[in-house]
């Protein structure tokens, strides 16, 4: 049975957002054309403007896509365990995903917000939401971790979030800048003595 045009357009426009989400985080934004992202894609470039308006449309659906990836959304949503377990489990989730990745690409978001300001403003505040989101969601569960009895630390909630966050992304951009493992498994031992 043949696959209905709608079918093969879907297929053709996830084919090119995988293909983005894999460029941009390789070459990232700048150092990847259109022409690059459609022959990864295995598409002919003018097949681009009929799935997305532009260059800078296709980088923020290639983020959404790393975004789900890195399960950002858990930690809005109910989930099992406690807050602190929450957490954790999501810390072992992101810094799980690949240390070897880290190493070799770093993370897309810390990748764009270090070029994409100068060159894509609308990349650039999907990056800073997408960070926002993260601390915001990541404080709450830190006082309900605290109003749980499971932390006694006198940081203030927004500022963990922060600091963890932070420690992060510098963590992947050293992991990058060395081609080391060691700075994203550095940031996980010294987070969870900061969540005691």
């Amino acid at each position: 049975m043949a696959r209905t045009k709608n079918a093969a357009s879907f297929d053709t426009r996830q084919r090119i957002l995988e293909a983005a989400l894999d460029q941009f985080h390789l070459r990232g934004y700048t150092g990847t054309s259109v022409q690059d992202l459609m022959n990864a894609a295995g598409s002919p470039k003018g097949t681009f403007y009929n799935h997305f308006s532009s260059k800078e449309d296709l980088a923020v659906a290639a983020l959404n896509l790393y975004v789900d990836g890195i399960g950002l959304a858990s930690l809005a949503g109910p989930t099992e365990g406690s807050p602190l377990e929450r957490i954790e489990r999501h810390l072992d989730h992101i810094v799980g995903l690949g240390l070897a990745v880290f190493a070799e690409r770093g993370c897309l978001m810390g990748n764009f917000a270090g070029e994409v300001r100068a060159h894509s403003p609308v990349v650039a505040s999907a990056v800073g939401l997408y960070l926002d989101d993260w601390v915001v969601n990541l404080a709450r569960l830190i006082d309900e971790a605290k109003e749980a009895g499971e932390l006694t630390t006198g940081i203030a909630s927004t500022d963990l979030a922060e600091l963890i966050v932070d420690a992060f992304e510098g963590g992947a951009v050293k992991a990058k800048a060395t081609s080391s493992a060691e700075p994203m498994l550095r940031f996980r031992r010294t987070v969870a003595q900061l969540l005691r």
